[in-house]
């Protein structure tokens, strides 16, 4: 085997290992905030990030199956994950729209990093 695909498969494994800690990290977090969302904007937020830990998984499983929904999974992993980061500067604590705004801007592009480093999208 090349150096180079063998670079490209250790990446690819790093991005899922980071998915999956995602995974973990955000439904546990939201599974923890469900009972202190008092405002709608909470709610939403918390929805949210579970709907993001639930999507982290599924980028992950569809890297090995189901690859024709891959594409779909991805930029809907990547809307969740921005719109969760943001809005969580927005109802959690005073409302801050530039940290927010800051906030979208770096998980946009750590989501695009994330999808480069997992490859393209190959069909089954």
């Amino acid at each position: 085997m090349r150096l180079a695909s063998v670079a490209r498969r250790l990446l690819s494994a790093c991005a899922a290992l980071l998915l999956l800690a995602l995974t973990w990290w955000t439904i546990s977090g939201g599974l923890h905030d469900v009972p202190q969302s008092r405002t709608l904007g909470q709610q939403v937020e918390t929805t949210v990030r579970l709907a993001c830990g639930l999507l982290s998984l599924a980028t992950v499983v569809t890297c090995v199956t189901w690859r024709a929904l891959a594409r779909r999974v991805r930029i809907s992993w990547a809307v969740t994950l921005a719109t969760s980061v943001g809005l969580s500067a927005l109802v959690w604590g005073a409302p801050q729209p530039y940290v927010a705004l800051l906030f979208v801007v770096v998980a946009l592009l750590l989501a695009w990093g994330i999808v480069w480093a997992l490859g393209p999208v190959r069909a089954a």
